[in-house]
C-alpha cells in the first residue's frame, strides 16, 4: 500500500531456499501478469538464480487501484514500492529494475523520486526526453506513435475499469470514432491536432501533449532531461536500430558514459540489436539477419535473460562482467561487434555530397532540383524506426513504391567496389529554399540492393520552425522560415551499424513528410511556432560549394 492508501498489485516470486536475496523490480501499466510466463526476461529463471522478483502493476491499471497518470505518478509511486520491497525479510535491501518501453520510464522515474536503486536494465527506452522520438522528433509531433500508444494500448483497459454499463458504454462509442478516425486517416492528417474532437480521456492525454509548447512544463514530466546525475546508477541499456526510441535509449547511453567518466564510477552497457519496439527476433520487415540476431541467441552466447543475469550479478553481487561494454549489431554484414564505446573511436567521419544530377559523390554537381510539398497528399511512412498500426510495420522496409512519387528525391552512389560499413552517428544537411513559412525536412538513408530492392537504414526529420529547440530540454527559439530565402537544415539520422556490400549503393532520399508517422506539417508557421493553415509549397534543394547539401556517417574497417 502507498502512503495515499492506494493498493498496487504486485507478485512475489521467491527462491527456493533461506533469504533474504537481493531484488529485482518490473513496473508497467500492461498487466504483469504475462510477465511471469512470457515477458522479455524470464523470471523464473531470475528467481532460479537467487532473485526476489517484484511484478508490479502502475497505479490504475489492471489489479492495481486509483486512477492512472501516466509518467507523472511515476516517480513518488516508484520511490515508495523500492522502499517497500527494499524493507521487506526476504531481500537484503539491494534492489535491481529492469524492464522496456514505460518500464524503463519507470526505473528512471523512482530515481528522480529519491529511490535507492542500486542497478537497473533499461530497454528500448524513452526515459531521457520527450523531444527525441518520445513526442517529438526534430520539432515534429510524434501523431502515430501517440495514438497507436493512448488508442490501442491503454485505453481499452481504461474503459473496461469503468463500473457504470451506460458510462462504459459511451466511451466504447469514442473509442470506436478514433478507430474510424484513423482507419480512414482523419485522425492524422494535415491540421489534425487544430482540431478536438471526442475522444478517450488517455488519448486527448496524448493529443493535448504534442499541442502543448515544447518548452512547457508537462513535456518534462518523469522524463530525465537535463538531470543525469540524479540517475547516473550502473546501467545495463538496450535497444533496437528500428526502435522508435532508439534515439533516447543512445542519448541516454551516451551521456551515463560521460557521467561515468566524471566520477570514475561504473560504466553502463550497451546492447543494440536489429529490432524493433515489438520484436527482438532474427527477422523484420522480411529481412533476416540471422540465428544470432535475436535475442534468445545473443552473439551466441545466451539470450537476453542470460545477459541480465551476468549484469545484476555484477552489479548487486559483485561478480565479473563481461569484459566488452558494449554490443552492437551489424546488419548487412549480420554479426555482432564487441566495443569498448559507442560510437567507436576508430570510426572515420566521411562526408557524402549530394550533386544536383541525382548522384553521391566527392565532386557534387552543382544546381538545384525542386520539389512541391503538398500537405493534403503527404508521404505515407515506409518502415524504418517506428511504432504505428495497422500495416505500418517497424523495419528495413522496401522504399520503391515511395519513392516513386515525385515529391520524393533521391541521390544514390554508383555501385561500390568495396564493402562500406557504417557504424555510429547518421546525419544530414541540407540546404533548402522554400515559398512556404515553414517545412519539415525527412531524410532517409537507405541500401540499394542490385536487384533494385531499396531498405531504409535510418531515417530523421527536422522542421525549419524548431532548428533551435534542444532535443533534450525543449528549450530553445520558434520562428518562421523566411519565403524564398535559403536555409540549412540539420537532421539527425540518429545512428546504425551496416555494412553496405559490394556491388550495392548508398542511397539517400528527402521528402517532406512521412505520415502517419510524424504530423503532416503544413508549410505555414506563425511569428511563435505555431502551425498555420496547411498551404501548397515548392522547395528548391540547393547543391555545390556554396551549398553543400550532403550525408554525414562514420565508417569503420571490420
Amino acid at each position: 500500500m502507498l502512503g495515499d492508501g492506494t493498493r498496487l498489485h504486485t507478485v512475489l516470486l521467491l527462491p527456493e531456499g533461506e533469504g533474504p536475496w537481493p531484488a529485482l523490480l518490473l513496473r508497467h501499466p500492461y498487466d504483469v501478469a504475462g510477465d511471469e510466463v512470457a515477458g522479455m526476461v524470464d523470471v523464473a529463471r531470475l528467481t532460479a538464480a537467487g532473485y526476489l522478483v517484484a511484478l508490479q502493476d502502475v497505479r490504475g491499471r489492471f489489479g492495481s487501484d486509483g486512477a492512472f497518470d501516466p509518467c507523472a505518478q511515476e516517480s513518488v509511486d516508484g520511490a515508495e514500492a523500492v522502499a517497500w520491497l527494499a524493507a521487506r525479510a526476504e531481500c537484503t535491501g539491494d534492489v535491481g529494475m529492469w524492464g522496456g518501453s514505460y518500464a524503463s520510464d519507470t526505473q528512471y522515474a523512482a530515481l528522480l523520486g529519491g529511490a535507492e536503486v542500486k542497478a537497473v536494465a533499461p530497454a528500448i527506452s524513452p526515459a531521457l526526453s520527450a523531444f527525441d522520438g518520445f513526442r517529438f522528433r526534430g520539432g515534429v509531433p510524434e501523431i502515430g506513435s501517440t495514438l497507436a500508444w493512448t488508442h490501442y494500448a491503454i485505453a481499452p483497459h481504461e474503459i473496461a475499469r469503468v463500473a457504470d454499463a451506460d458510462r462504459r458504454a459511451a466511451r466504447q462509442e469514442r473509442w470506436e470514432a478514433t478507430e474510424r478516425a484513423i482507419a480512414d486517416g482523419s485522425a492524422y492528417r494535415a491540421g489534425a491536432l487544430s482540431e478536438r474532437p471526442d475522444v478517450e480521456p488517455v488519448v486527448a492525454w496524448g493529443l493535448d501533449r504534442l499541442r502543448a509548447p515544447l518548452d512547457a512544463a508537462i513535456q518534462r514530466v518523469g522524463k530525465i532531461g537535463d538531470r543525469i546525475g540524479a540517475v547516473a546508477v550502473p546501467a545495463l541499456v538496450i535497444g533496437g536500430w528500428f526502435d522508435v526510441f532508439l534515439g533516447s535509449t543512445l542519448g541516454l547511453h551516451r551521456r551515463l558514459a560521460e557521467a561515468a567518466r566524471t566520477t570514475g564510477s561504473s560504466a553502463p552497457r550497451l546492447i543494440i540489436g536489429p529490432w524493433s519496439h515489438a520484436s527482438m527476433g532474427s527477422e523484420i520487415a522480411g529481412v533476416d539477419f540471422g540465428p544470432t540476431a535475436a535475442a534468445d541467441h545473443l552473439w551466441g552466447d545466451g539470450d537476453l535473460t542470460t545477459q541480465h543475469l551476468r549484469w545484476f550479478d555484477g552489479a548487486l553481487r559483485g561478480a565479473p562482467l563481461p569484459d566488452a561494454p558494449v554490443r552492437v549489431f551489424v546488419m548487412g554484414a549480420n554479426r555482432w561487434l564487441a566495443l569498448e564505446e559507442f560510437p567507436p573511436p576508430s570510426a572515420r567521419t566521411v562526408e557524402l555530397l549530394l550533386g544536383a544530377d541525382g548522384a553521391i559523390s566527392t565532386t557534387p554537381a552543382a544546381g538545384d532540383r525542386t520539389l512541391v510539398s503538398d500537405p493534403h497528399d503527404p508521404v505515407p511512412t515506409q518502415g524504418g524506426a517506428v511504432l504505428l498500426f495497422g500495416g505500418f510495420d517497424a523495419g528495413p522496409a522496401d522504399q520503391r513504391v515511395i519513392e516513386a512519387r515525385s515529391d520524393v528525391m533521391s541521390w544514390r552512389t554508383e555501385p561500390l567496389t568495396a564493402d562500406v560499413t557504417v557504424v555510429g552517428a547518421v546525419r544530414a544537411v541540407v540546404h533548402l529554399s522554400t515559398t512556404g513559412t515553414d517545412a519539415d525536412v525527412v531524410v532517409r538513408l537507405s541500401d540499394e540492393h542490385p536487384d533494385g530492392t531499396v531498405r531504409v537504414i535510418a531515417d530523421g526529420v527536422q522542421r525549419g520552425s524548431a532548428r533551435g529547440v534542444d532535443s533534450v530540454t525543449g528549450r530553445g527559439e520558434r520562428r518562421p522560415l523566411t519565403p524564398g530565402r535559403d536555409e540549412e537544415f540539420e537532421v539527425d539520422l540518429w545512428a546504425t551499424a551496416h555494412t553496405f556490400a559490394r556491388g550495392h549503393r548508398l542511397r539517400v532520399d528527402i521528402a517532406p513528410s512521412s505520415s502517419p508517422r510524424w504530423e503532416v506539417g503544413t508549410n505555414s508557421c506563425g511569428p511563435t511556432g505555431e502551425p498555420g493553415e496547411p498551404q501548397v509549397a515548392t522547395w528548391t534543394i540547393r547543391h555545390g560549394e556554396a551549398h553543400p547539401t550532403r550525408l554525414i556517417v562514420q565508417t569503420v574497417e571490420l
